[in-house]
């Protein structure tokens, strides 16, 4: 005789995946800071373009002074990998 034992798994993964999607919808259209935070992420999505300008506009650039075996940030290294590949690419 074959089980179907799968089918109960997935059951259940289906039920709680409804449940948590049920609950966000009652939770952000049914109470009022549920609107307002949905209200203040739809008027940020509606300016997407100037907000992501404002946000890089405010970070600090990298500097250039390197300390120890700290070379700055991430951004920094990550950078740095890529003009070395640029510069191998070129030459090969």
């Amino acid at each position: 005789m074959i089980k179907n034992e799968g089918n109960v798994k997935n059951f259940w993964n289906g039920f709680l995946a409804g449940t948590v999607v049920a609950s966000v919808c009652l939770y952000v259209f049914g109470t009022k800071s549920g609107r307002k935070g949905l209200t203040t992420l739809i008027r940020f999505s509606e300016d997407l373009e100037a907000n992501i300008a404002a946000v890089f506009h405010h970070t600090t650039k990298p500097s250039d002074k390197k300390i120890g075996k700290k070379h700055g940030s991430l951004l920094d290294t990550i950078t740095t990998v890529l003009d070395r590949i640029q510069v191998v690419a070129k030459n090969t």
